[in-house]
């Protein structure tokens, strides 16, 4: 569990640190194992199916970006000092580090993106920059010295780099990490992470969709629902054919479409919001199964003692609705189902395991909650439990 600065715990963090200003909790994580040498994180660095980064330079010379899938002599030919490899997703791939965004829930788990680990040579930095994310920096090897400017006066971007690099930087605190150390930076804090040694940090950092994300969502989930609904200029006058120029009378029309769907109704924001903290990376999208399913199958299978789980890369979350139903999310997609369904759909959320009593238990429709099942092992949101397995959770 995590060691809390004195007199303070979760709550107080949630009001009055979460999005408002940084936090240090020293030893936050004592005694600390870390699980992962860098050796590892670079072999993780080298599969096709791992999102990896190397960032080369310095604030003299700007800061150059490679992506992966890298090779062995990529890592052979490094310099000593100066470069920073960045590998994403860390707990879809390896099992052992989810527990470790566990003990962060006291965040929506909906709301955590992935868990990127770093290993930076001795100078080896991306730079002073910006987030627009929340996120939790955890020293797992060695030293880092991070650089702060709460409320920069400016956001401009260097030219010279590849990265989002800040042109003016003026950091006004200085925080030294060890080995267990935590420091929580809200968005739109300036920050710069260097060190004197070889150092590994991970990073966890949390969703955050745009106004402009999220109104794309819907309006995409808009096209779906209602395909009709488009602009259109019946008894449209000669007066507003002036060449190329859109009339006031057109501006009005579009403005007046939109208007009809304003606000958001009928649980379209709901659903647009859940499918799209739950969208998936591709590449990080489970392998779909060979053979084809049913959902006579899945009761059959789920009768004789089998279960179910998320599958390691998935993303799940539901909502409960005023309107008496239940909203799953899954991988971008979601699903309206009966308030009766809502202890169901919890489990197959946030269960470590699925079976059969699951679904007996619940005052839902046996039958429609196995077609659910059906649909999410089919676009690979679920998985079936291996004999020589155990029951071991996933990711968010």
């Amino acid at each position: 569990m995590i060691r809390w600065p004195p007199g303070l715990d979760a709550d107080r963090f949630l009001a009055e640190y979460w999005q408002r200003q940084p936090l240090y909790f020293s030893g936050a994580l004592a005694p600390w194992a870390f699980p992962l040498t860098s050796e590892e994180l670079a072999g993780l660095a080298c599969e096709a199916e791992v999102e990896s980064r190397i960032a080369t330079g310095d604030e003299s010379d700007g800061w150059t970006l490679r992506h992966g899938p890298f090779e062995e002599d990529d890592f052979v030919a490094a310099p000593d000092q100066g470069w920073t490899l960045l590998v994403q997703d860390v707990e879809k791939h390896l099992p052992e580090f989810r527990p470790l965004m566990d003990l962060f829930d006291f965040i929506p788990p909906w709301r955590m993106d992935d868990l990127m680990i770093s290993f930076a040579a001795p100078g080896g930095s991306v730079g002073p920059h910006v987030d627009a994310y929340d996120v939790f920096l955890i020293q797992g090897q060695g030293t880092r010295t991070w650089r702060l400017d709460p409320e920069p006066a400016e956001i401009a971007w260097r030219e010279d780099s590849e990265l989002r690099v800040l042109s003016q930087f003026s950091p006004r605190e200085t925080v030294e990490t060890v080995p267990g150390d935590v420091l929580y930076l809200p968005p739109g804090i300036a920050h710069h992470g260097i060190g004197a040694e070889p150092s590994i940090t991970l990073s966890i950092g949390f969703r955050a969709p745009s106004a402009g994300e999220l109104l794309a969502a819907a309006g995409a989930l808009l096209d779906q629902q209602h395909p009709d609904l488009r602009y259109g200029d019946a008894g449209a006058s000669r007066h507003e054919s002036d060449g190329l120029r859109i009339s006031d009378e057109a501006s009005a029309r579009a403005s007046a479409l939109l208007q009809q769907v304003m606000p958001l109704g009928d649980g379209l924001l709901d659903e647009a919001l859940g499918r799209l903290v739950t969208g998936n990376k591709p590449w990080l999208l489970a392998a779909r199964p060979i053979e084809p399913t049913d959902p006579e199958q899945v009761a059959a299978r789920l009768g004789a003692g089998d279960r179910l789980r998320r599958a390691a890369t998935a993303r799940f979350a539901w909502r409960r609705r005023g309107d008496g139903t239940v909203l799953l999310f899954a991988d971008g997609q979601s699903w309206r189902l009966d308030r009766a369904a809502e202890s169901a759909a919890r489990a197959l959320c946030e269960a470590r395991a699925v079976d059969r009593g699951r679904v007996a238990d619940s005052a839902a429709d046996a039958d429609d909650l196995f077609g659910l099942m059906t649909a999410l092992l089919e676009q690979g949101s679920l998985e079936w439990i291996g004999e020589d397995e155990d029951s071991g959770g996933s990711g968010t």
